[in-house]
């Protein structure tokens, strides 16, 4: 049998997997795990999560989900399985609202390590079994030690659980498809180093297979049908393109892996529809998927290159390496990825990753930034093989460069990549630095820039990033063959020196008045007293005062439903002191309770003018929902309307 050149050696030191191990934890604890449940839901989408599936505990409904006594069919249940089932085992809190996606973010950085330690190959030196090891450590590092993932990763929503369900379902696709491979057999045809059929499915091909198939299904269980649209898209161009589809598909056990995810996802559609009819269809079929890409929804729109300028800036600082390890896949010289070993196709795998979910929603006309999240692993992959080059030195370019029968990728490549990421340290040094002079007005504080400026938090998450730029200066200058090993390191001291810093001072300036509201109701409210809240829609409300709350918008509105209170019921009102003046409530009926920051809590008595006892009064705490076609609302009231963000 011909040995590829890439052939690893068997024997791979204990001490190696122990040390990226450790080192991935300390990573994973820094990014996604200190301080997780320390910082107040953010408004508006997190708590909207988070007080779905509060309400599922409290219902005991796991089948539709509600926010605020509202049907929510935005999304399928299992974020809020976990959360849910996290509630009830530990409280319901922060912590347990956000550990699902931490988890993801986890795992997804686990396999990802896994894959390329198996799939790298060493080059020919005393030392090469090192690089296979630094190579995955490093991809799983990169996976979470960026901006998007460590934000969207400390985040209660659904795309780091999308994305870890996809991204973890294409990683054992890829080792699935790598098992298929003949080793050992002297009957299979051999081309130079590729065995061209596969005539079996090895056991270890199958475990993989069956993880791919679960993770889809819960892809979809997450975020409905992109968990598997995607992938299959980046699973068919990248079979057309090795010329492996008819042969992989053979392999891949359709017939038992077809009802495996069957079994696992249509259940709980069939029981959603059962619940909520032709409403559910339409709302999450039809608004939330179709309309989604063919639309622009909930004004969410962006130019053609929005997505450049989201992965430029949150795949920072790794996305100044994307050209340079892109160009150096040459993907175009077909004939010869066919030629090589499949396990040493994994950057062409990557690739296709990449560019198929970059293009599949540049297209879309809803854009929004988590939406490029699931290609984040693909990038790491990419940027981790190149600069495991660079750590351990031209020969292993040289010699993948041969193999693709292509000329050495220009030093000028890595140069500028180098170049471009100093750039991106200083651009977010001034950025942060600079935060008081052009983040100068927040709907929920006003005069945050000045309270920024005042705090100092800016200037000394400024400072920390100078230093790490400084180092990393010095690193390119000096020792070029240790900045992955820099940036990496940087990034972990930049999240503990001027992220958490910075978070927690915005935390404290807009979501912690909130929290602060809720504690006061829950002191000072009477049994089955309204909570109403006019001029603002905080969701975050809903999910610490554990009850409902009424959003109206219009002062008009706001007096005329406070004109329908019956006798002897108050109501609580938060509003701020505009508002608050614009009501013209007198002051017989309105009773101050407290302020914080812009919101004022206030205790409204009922109008003594009887109310309009031919009309239907206002409910203000009816709990019966009412479906409507492509929408989730609650009934219709003669004098108040409830106004809610899809």
């Amino acid at each position: 049998m011909i040995r590829s050149p890439f052939a690893r050696s068997a024997s791979i030191p204990l001490s190696l997997a122990c040390l990226t191990t450790i080192g991935l934890t300390i990573v994973a604890t820094i990014a996604l795990l200190y301080r997780l449940g320390s910082l107040g839901l953010i408004d508006e989408t997190e708590p909207l999560f988070a007080e779905a599936a509060r309400q599922m505990v409290k219902t005991g409904n796991w089948i539709t989900p509600y926010y605020n006594d509202v049907t929510r069919f935005d999304k399928p249940p299992l974020v809020y399985w976990l959360m849910a089932i996290g509630y009830r085992a530990f409280g319901v809190n922060e912590w347990m609202a956000r550990l699902p996606s931490a988890i993801a973010a986890i795992g997804l950085m686990a396999l990802v390590c896994e894959v390329v330690v198996r799939c790298v190959a060493p080059p020919r030196s005393p030392q090469g079994y090192l690089k296979p090891w630094f190579a995955g450590g490093l991809a799983g590092a990169i996976t979470v030690l960026n901006l998007h993932t460590l934000v969207w990763g400390r985040t209660g929503v659904s795309d780091m659980l999308l994305s870890g369900c996809m991204g973890g379902a294409l990683l054992a696709f890829f080792m699935g498809y790598r098992a298929l491979e003949w080793e050992g057999s002297h009957d299979a045809p051999v081309f130079g180093d590729v065995r061209s059929t596969v005539a079996f499915t090895p056991r270890s091909a199958r475990i993989w297979f069956g993880l791919f198939y679960t993770l889809i299904a819960l892809a979809v269980l997450t975020k409905g049908p992109v968990g598997i649209v995607l992938p299959g898209f980046i699973i068919l161009l990248f079979l057309l393109l090795v010329g492996q589809f008819w042969a992989t598909l053979r392999g891949m056990g359709l017939w038992w892996g077809i009802p495996l995810f069957v079994a696992i996802v249509v259940p709980w559609f069939v029981l959603v529809i059962a619940e909520n009819g032709q409403a559910y269809i339409d709302s999450f079929f039809g608004y939330h998927n179709v309309a989604r890409f063919t639309s622009v929804v909930n004004r969410h729109s962006a130019p053609w290159y929005f997505y450049g300028l989201v992965i430029g800036f949150g795949f920072f600082p790794w996305s100044a390496y994307l050209p340079a390890a892109i160009a150096r896949l040459r993907p175009w010289r077909i004939d010869a990825w066919r030629r090589i070993p499949r396990s040493q196709q994994l950057p062409l795998f990557a690739l296709c990753w990449f560019g198929s979910i970059f293009l599949f929603f540049s297209l879309a006309v809803t854009k929004l930034p988590s939406y490029v999240l699931p290609l984040m692993p693909a990038g790491a992959i990419l940027v981790a093989i190149i600069l495991a080059d660079v750590t351990f030195g031209e020969l292993a370019i040289e010699r993948y460069d041969s193999i693709l029968n292509a000329p050495r990728l220009p030093s000028r490549w890595l140069n500028w990549g180098h170049g471009a990421s100093l750039l991106l340290w200083l651009g977010w040094t001034i950025a942060i630095w600079t935060i008081p002079l052009w983040y100068t007005y927040d709907p929920a504080v006003p005069k945050i820039a000045r309270q920024l400026l005042t705090s100092g938090v800016c200037h000394t998450a400024g400072v920390a990033l100078a230093v790490i730029t400084t180092v990393i200066l010095l690193t390119v200058v000096l020792r070029r063959s240790w900045i992955g090993s820099a940036h990496a390191i940087g990034f972990c001291l930049f999240t503990l020196l001027s992220f958490h810093p910075l978070l927690n001072e915005i935390d404290r300036l807009r979501q912690l008045p909130i929290r602060e509201i809720a504690a006061q109701i829950h002191d000072v409210r009477k049994p089955n007293e309204p909570i109403v809240l006019l001029g603002f829609e905080k969701p975050s409300l809903v999910f610490y005062v554990q009850d409902h709350v009424t959003f109206l918008d219009r002062i008009s509105t706001a007096r005329a439903w406070l004109d329908c209170l019956a006798p002897q019921t108050s109501a609580l009102l938060i509003t701020d002191e505009k508002r608050q003046e614009d009501l013209a409530l007198p002051e017989a009926r309105l009773t101050a309770i407290s302020e914080h920051q812009r919101y004022r809590l206030a205790r409204v008595q009922p109008s003594p003018v009887a109310p309009d006892t031919t009309q239907q009064r206002p409910k203000a705490n009816d709990r019966t929902p009412n479906k409507i076609q492509g929408q989730n609302h609650r009934p219709d009231r003669p004098a108040c309307k409830l106004y809610h963000k899809l």
